[in-house]
C-alpha cells in the first residue's frame, strides 16, 4: 500500500461543532474542501449565510469550503475524510460513505468521533472500537489502499473557538498517516503528537466522558469544593484506567495527551457539554423540579438505556457521556471489573438513586432517596364531549385573547374591506352552483362583515364577539360516540369482503408501544400524529384506536366535504371539526381555529394532526410543517397539564391512489379503491411528552425531529417497498440468481422494522404483490419493472437511516 498523501482531496464529515472547527482547520492548509452535512435545509441555509453559532461565538465558514448534502461525489478521486459525526450515527453513515467509493483508490480516514461498538457488533465480530471495525470492512471490500486514524486529546470545542491551545493527538498503526495528519491540523494555536496505539487512545477517549457528567452532578451538591472533586476524579479516573489497560491500552497512553489531560479538562471544564449536562440534571433532581411522567418510568424499568439516551436529546448539543456508560459498564461486566462508581452514576442517571449517593459511594455511607413528582394529569370524563359543548368557554376564551393581544381589533378591521369583497365572491358562486347550505352561510356572514366594516368604535367588540361565535358555531365538531361506532360496525363488513376476508382487511395490523400508549392516555391528554400517505389513513387510524380502546381524537376536515346538511352532520358526529382553508388570510377566522383546536386539548380531549400537512406524493416522510405542533405546546403552557404526542407510522402495501402521485390516469371509483386496499400497517411510536421541550427556545423543531425519527424508525419495512428500492437502486434490472444477496446487502445497510427479515421470503413476498399490480415483469431470468415510476415510489417509502441531526 503507497498512498499518495498531498493528492488526497479533503472532506469533513458532520455538521456539529467539531466538525464544523475542523473543517476550518483543514480549509487554512487547503484550496478546496468539502463540507458533508446531511441535513439539505441545514446545508442551503449555511450555503447561504457562510456562518454558524457555537457556544454564542460565531464561525465564519471560508468561501473555498464546499458544503454538500449527498455522497456521491466521493465515488470518485483519493480522499481524506474526517469524521465528526455522533457516535450514535457513527456506523449509519459510515456504511453509506463506504458504499460510495471506489476500493481501487487511496482514502485516509481519521475519527474525531470515538466510539466502542455496541453489543450486537462486538459479539457479531469480535471487535471493540471503531477503528477495528472500519478496518473489517475495509479489507472485507477489498479496499487496497486505506488508512485509519483517531484524533483526540484536551480539544475543548470553546477554546478551539476562541484560539486557545489545544491539543490533538493523531493515533494510526501507519506513521506516515499520523504524520500527514499531525502536520495537517499543526497551527499556531493547535499542537500535535503522534502514537500507535490508536485502540487504547479509543477506548479511553470514550471513558472519559461520563466523568464529566458525574462532575457536574457533584459539583452542586451541598458541601462542594475542590477536595471532593480531586477524590471523585480520582476514583473515577481508577476505574477507566484499570478498563482502558485491561482492554489493551498502553500506560503511557492511559496518562498521556489521548488520557489524563483530556480526562482533567472534560471533567473539570465549565464549558464541558457533558458537564452541563450532569449539573441541569443535578439541578432539577435537587430542586424538585423534575415530574417522571408515566412513559419515563415504563422506559426506566424496561430499557434504562434508552431513557438515557433519550435525556440527552432534549439537547440541541450531542451529550457523548449519555451514550458511552452503558457500553463501558458492558465492557466491565465482560471483565468482571466492579466498575462501582460508573454504575452508581447509571442509577443516578436512570432515577433509582439520588444525586448524593455518588458522594456516599465515596465516603462510604448510606444514601436515602426520595419519590419523584407526577405531571399534572388531564381533565377526566371528557373524551365523549363534543366540541359545540365548550362553544361559551371558547367564544370567550377568543374575545379574552383578542382583547389582550393589542392592535389585533385594528387589524382585523383593516382586513374587512378584503374579506367583504372574497365573501361576496364566494356568495355569488355559491348561487350559481344552487348550493343552499353555503348560500345561506356566506349570506349570514356577509351581513355581519359589512356592518362590522363601517361601524364606529363602540360597536366593533359586539361585532367582533358576533363573528367569533358565528365561526365557532362552524368550526366546532358535534361528536357523537353512538354515530362513530354505528359507521366502523357498518363499513366492518364492507372492508372484510373487498379484502377478500384475509387476516388485516378489517382492522389494520397493529404494532408498537400501544400498552404504553393506552397506560398514558388513561391520565394525559394524547395528540395522535401519523403520517398522511392515503385518503383512508383517518380510516386506518380509526379502527386502530377502536380496536385498542384507545379514545377517540377529533381532527381537521376540510369544510368543502360539508357541502350538505347529511355530510355536515355525518363528519362531525364523526369528531371532526371544519377547517375552510380559503380563510387563510382571515385573522379573526385563524383565531377561532387555532384556539379552538388548543382548548380541546387542554380540555382533556384528544386530537388527531397530519404533521406532514398533506399526503406524500413520492412515498417518502413529507417534512414535518412546524406550525401545526405550536396549538400543542401553547395548550401545554396555557393549562399545565401533560401533552403525550402519539406519532404513528402507516405502511401500505399498496396505496389506493398510487396512479394518481405519479400522474397516470385512472379513474377509480369508490368500489375500486377500497379494492385496491391491500394490507395496512400502523405502528405506535414512542410516546413524546411536550414537557420536554416546552422550555426551549423553539420545541416545535425539536418535536418534529422527534416525530420524524419516530416515523423512520417505526415504518413496517414491507417486502414490496424492499424490493421496489433494490430495483431502483438498480436500473430497474435485477437479475434472478442475484436477488438473494441483494437483499442481503439490504438489510446490512438498513437498520428497520422489518415483516420479515428472511432475505428470500422478503425477495418472493415482495415480487408477488408488485407483479399482482403488474409493476413488474419476469423474463429471462431477470426482474425488470414495468412502470418505473410507481416501482420508484414504493421504493420511496423505505425512510432514510435514522438520526442526521448533527
Amino acid at each position: 500500500m503507497s498512498i499518495a498523501y498531498h493528492d488526497l482531496k479533503q472532506a469533513v464529515l458532520g455538521s456539529g461543532p467539531m466538525g464544523l472547527i475542523v473543517s476550518t482547520l483543514v480549509a487554512q492548509k487547503y484550496d478546496e474542501v468539502i463540507l458533508w452535512i446531511p441535513d439539505k435545509e441545514l446545508a442551503e441555509s449555511l450555503r447561504k449565510r457562510r456562518q454558524t453559532e457555537i457556544m454564542g461565538m460565531t464561525l465564519e465558514i471560508p468561501q473555498h469550503i464546499e458544503i454538500v448534502s449527498g455522497l456521491d461525489q466521493f465515488g470518485r478521486d483519493d480522499w481524506a475524510f474526517h469524521v465528526a459525526v455522533p457516535s450514535r450515527s457513527f456506523l449509519d453513515n459510515l456504511h453509506s460513505l463506504i458504499d460510495t467509493l471506489d476500493p481501487k483508490n487511496d482514502y485516509v480516514f481519521s475519527f474525531f468521533t470515538k466510539g466502542i461498538l455496541e453489543s450486537k457488533y462486538r459479539k457479531r465480530h469480535g471487535f471493540v472500537t471503531y477503528s477495528q471495525y472500519l478496518d473489517h470492512i475495509l479489507k472485507e471490500k477489498n479496499f487496497t489502499s486505506s488508512s485509519i486514524a483517531v484524533v483526540n486529546g484536551p480539544s475543548m470545542v470553546a477554546e478551539l473557538m476562541e484560539e486557545k491551545y489545544t491539543f490533538f493527538n493523531i493515533g494510526s498503526e501507519i506513521k506516515k498517516t499520523a504524520d500527514y495528519l499531525a502536520d495537517l491540523f499543526l497551527s499556531h494555536y493547535v499542537h500535535t503528537s503522534t502514537t500507535d496505539d490508536i485502540h487504547g487512545m479509543e477506548i479511553i477517549g470514550v471513558a472519559k466522558n461520563p466523568m464529566a457528567i458525574a462532575s457536574g452532578i457533584i459539583s452542586l451538591m451541598p458541601n462542594y469544593g475542590t477536595n471532593l472533586l480531586g477524590e471523585i476524579m480520582s476514583v473515577g479516573f481508577q476505574e477507566v484506567r484499570d478498563l482502558a489497560m485491561k482492554y489493551g491500552a498502553r500506560p503511557d497512553t492511559v496518562m498521556g495527551r489521548s488520557g489524563l489531560a483530556d480526562f482533567i479538562a472534560t471533567a473539570t471544564s465549565n464549558r464541558s457539554r457533558n458537564k452541563k449536562f450532569g449539573q441541569k440534571l443535578a439541578g432539577e433532581l435537587l430542586s424538585g423540579q423534575e415530574k417522571l411522567s408515566i412513559l419515563d418510568k415504563v422506559e426506566i424499568f424496561f430499557s434504562p438505556k434508552q431513557f438515557i439516551e433519550r435525556e440527552s436529546n432534549k439537547w440541541h448539543d450531542n451529550v457523548e457521556g449519555t451514550y458511552a456508560l452503558s457500553i463501558l459498564i458492558e465492557l466491565a461486566n465482560d471483565i468482571r471489573l466492579p466498575f462501582s462508581f460508573h454504575r452508581t452514576l447509571f442509577d443516578v442517571l436512570t432515577r433509582k438513586q439520588p444525586p448524593d449517593s455518588l458522594i456516599h459511594l465515596i465516603r462510604g455511607t448510606k444514601t436515602s432517596s426520595a419519590p419523584s413528582q407526577l405531571i399534572v394529569p388531564k381533565k377526566q370524563g371528557l373524551n365523549l364531549t363534543s366540541g359545540i359543548d365548550f362553544q361559551s368557554l371558547l367564544v370567550d376564551r377568543i374575545i379574552k385573547h383578542i382583547n389582550n393581544s393589542s392592535g389585533t381589533t385594528s387589524r382585523i378591521k383593516k382586513q374587512s374591506a378584503a374579506i367583504v369583497e372574497s365573501t361576496q365572491k364566494r356568495l355569488s358562486k355559491a348561487e350559481r352552483k344552487k348550493q343552499n347550505l353555503d348560500i345561506e352561510k356566506f349570506s349570514q356572514e356577509l351581513e355581519v362583515w359589512q356592518r362590522f366594516h363601517v361601524s364606529n368604535k363602540d360597536e366593533e367588540s359586539t361585532l367582533i364577539k358576533e363573528l367569533i361565535r358565528f365561526y365557532v358555531m362552524e368550526i366546532a365538531d358535534n361528536y357523537s360516540p353512538t354515530v362513530r361506532e354505528s359507521l366502523l360496525r357498518f363499513i366492518a363488513p364492507i372492508r372484510l369482503f373487498s379484502g377478500g376476508f384475509m387476516r388485516g382487511s378489517m382492522i389494520p395490523h397493529i404494532g408498537g408501544k400501544t400498552e404504553v400508549v393506552k397506560a398514558l392516555s388513561s391520565k394525559y391528554n394524547i395528540l395522535y400524529a401519523p403520517t398522511h400517505r392515503s385518503h383512508l389513513d383517518s380510516v386506518e387510524v380509526a379502527y386502530s384506536l377502536f380496536h385498542l380502546g384507545l379514545p377517540v381524537p377529533r381532527y381537521a376536515a376540510g369544510i368543502n366535504l360539508m357541502s350538505n346538511p347529511f355530510w355536515e352532520w355525518m363528519l362531525k358526529s364523526l369528531g371532526a371539526y371544519a377547517v375552510d382553508r380559503e380563510r387563510t388570510r382571515n385573522s379573526l377566522y385563524l383565531e377561532c381555529l387555532t384556539l379552538y383546536s388548543q382548548v380541546m386539548l387542554e380540555q382533556g380531549i384528544p386530537s388527531l394532526v397530519y404533521p406532514e400537512g398533506t399526503r406524500s406524493r413520492t412515498g417518502g416522510v413529507v417534512p414535518v410543517k412546524t406550525g401545526l405542533l405550536t396549538t400543542a405546546v401553547n395548550a401545554f403552557r396555557s393549562s399545565g397539564t401533560e401533552i403525550v404526542i402519539v406519532p404513528m407510522a402507516l405502511s401500505y402495501e399498496t396505496v389506493p391512489e398510487d396512479n394518481q402521485f405519479c400522474d397516470i390516469p385512472e379513474d377509480l371509483g369508490m368500489a375500486g379503491f377500497l379494492a385496491k386496499r391491500s394490507n395496512v400497517y400502523v405502528e405506535f411510536c414512542d410516546p413524546i411528552p411536550i414537557s420536554e421541550y416546552a422550555h426551549t427556545d423553539d420545541p416545535t423543531l425539536e418535536l418534529s425531529y422527534r416525530i420524524s425519527k419516530g416515523w423512520k424508525q417505526y415504518h413496517k419495512l414491507l417486502p414490496n417497498q424492499i424490493v421496489a428500492k433494490i430495483l431502483s437502486e438498480n436500473e430497474h434490472n435485477v437479475e434472478i440468481n442475484r436477488s438473494t444477496s441483494l437483499v442481503e446487502d439490504f438489510i446490512t445497510r438498513h437498520n428497520g422494522n422489518y415483516l420479515t427479515r428472511d432475505p428470500e421470503e422478503i425477495w418472493e413476498k415482495g415480487k408477488k404483490v408488485l407483479e399482482k399490480r403488474k409493476l413488474v415483469e419476469e423474463s429471462n431470468q431477470v426482474l425488470r419493472s414495468r412502470v418505473e415510476s410507481l416501482v420508484n415510489y414504493y421504493g420511496n417509502m423505505i425512510p432514510e437511516d435514522a438520526d442526521q441531526k448533527y
